[in-house]
């Protein structure tokens, strides 16, 4: 039987295909719970295959009103354009003419996801340009990724549309290049990195990576959003094969982002009087990046024994927080005079950041491995080999976190123990990885 293998944040409990399969054939007055068809689709996204495809596309037609059906069916949607079901084109295409707005803003999507080439449907997503009530930020990314030409007249009025979003513009700024190969806006796209919305700056951040120009990734690495942002635009923008590009280093580029110093981030908050550690050890869990930087930059000029007191006393409440963790991880790398007290605790809030309950690519885990190497060197050598083993640490910034946190013993004559993990790595699958490897052994002295 198959069976899910659940993540550390899947709140749903986990089921079988089998199960899942039962559940979706059962009437609505036998489900236990009003939320049961729902989590059926979410945990068909890990089976694919013509059985559940055909499952889900029997859902996508329904004509239910009934609200745990209707939420389904978007998920279904969503699910059958993950498992790229070209078959399910004519099925998402009838969605666009629900009066279910989500559901038509998932349909536009997966049928972006499905590279459409029905001239009715893609017609059809340009018409709903002129109905305020829809996505439009979905829709004009998906005519411009489709190659629909003839939406541009459509799409280049919300350009000058003072009531339109920056998302929104942003959006036709990039269809307009894809589908001329002309634009001269990307200035208006780097303005929006400094907007006071987070959500609004991640949708800038996604817009430069589709605008395409590598010479605009200096501004997306110092946006004030989550990293993960920031290494998408690395890893997407950077050209294939080349150390060196507009005037950065590669390899220097990606030291900067893993370390992440919040000295380096633009456009954050300055507050207009002296903050108390405890407003700033709050300012930690806000779910705006920009206001977090800003905290963490103001705490590494506080003494850190005024900190520990407060930090010990919101151990728990960061390990249900894992933006927090990730910089309370920068703290306790940065700040230097840890007492005796202090380090204890540091040293087990650290090694629970690397612990296996974690999902591999959750964010905070390559600054924990910094954070573990340089204030507990010898305990952290154990776990070396399995963080440059690709099999064990699947996400690379995490085996990148570990090159660099070794290149200052090898730069010293040190480090002999290690030799061998890294030649390995001279062949990780990750070019930032490899190419990190191979600049250490230049600094190989035996």
């Amino acid at each position: 039987m198959e069976t899910l293998k659940t993540s550390h944040f899947d709140n749903l409990p986990p089921l079988s295909k089998e199960e899942a399969f039962d559940i979706l054939a059962r009437p609505i007055n036998q489900l236990e719970l009003s939320s049961d068809y729902y989590k059926a689709v979410f945990h068909l996204s890990k089976f694919p295959g013509p059985d559940t495809e055909q499952m889900l596309l029997d859902l996508v037609e329904s004509d239910s009103t009934e609200h745990c059906i209707v939420i389904s069916r978007r998920k279904a949607v969503e699910v059958l354009a993950s498992h790229g079901c070209l078959n399910a084109i004519p099925a998402i295409g009838r969605c666009l003419n629900s009066s279910d707005l989500y559901l038509v803003e998932n349909a536009v999507w997966a049928l972006k996801e499905l590279h459409c080439e029905d001239l009715k449907l893609i017609q059809l997503i340009s018409d709903l340009l002129e109905d305020p009530h829809q996505n439009r930020r979905v829709l004009i990314q998906t005519l411009g990724s489709l190659d629909a030409i003839y939406a541009l007249p459509r799409i280049k009025a919300f350009l000058n549309d003072s009531l339109a979003s920056s998302g929104v513009k942003g959006a036709a700024i990039v269809a307009v290049k894809r589908l001329t190969g002309q634009s001269n806006q990307f200035q208006e796209l780097l303005d929006y990195l400094g907007l006071p919305n987070q959500n609004d700056r991640h949708c800038a951040v996604n817009d430069i990576i589709d605008f395409g120009e590598v010479s605009l990734l200096p501004y997306v690495l110092a946006a004030p959003v989550a990293p993960s942002f920031r290494m998408r635009a690395l890893n997407i923008l950077w050209p294939l094969d080349i150390d060196n590009a507009i005037d950065l280093d590669l390899l220097l580029t990606v030291d900067s982002l893993i370390k992440d110093d919040p000295n380096n981030i633009e456009y954050l908050c300055e507050y207009d009087q002296i903050q108390d550690n405890k407003f700033l050890v709050a300012e930690m869990f806000n779910t705006d990046f920009r206001r977090c930087y800003c905290a963490l930059k103001t705490l590494f000029n506080r003494d850190p024994d005024d900190l520990w007191v407060i930090l010990s006393g919101e151990t728990d409440h960061f390990k249900r927080d894992y933006g927090a963790l990730y910089f309370l991880m920068l703290l306790f790398r940065s700040v230097s005079g840890w007492n005796e007290a202090a380090l204890r605790g540091i040293r087990l809030i650290t090694l629970d950041c690397l612990g296996s309950h974690w999902p591999d690519f959750i964010k905070f885990r390559p600054a924990a491995i910094l954070t573990l190497v340089k204030l507990y060197p010898s305990e952290a050598s154990k776990y070396i080999p399995n963080w440059l083993d690709e099999t064990i640490t699947p996400f690379w910034a995490c085996r990148y976190a570990t090159l660099l946190a070794l290149e200052p013993l090898f730069r010293n004559g040190e480090g002999y123990m290690f030799r061998e993990e890294v030649l390995a790595s001279k062949s990780d699958s990750h070019r930032f990885v490899s190419g990190k490897a191979k600049n250490i052994e230049e600094c190989f002295s035996f």
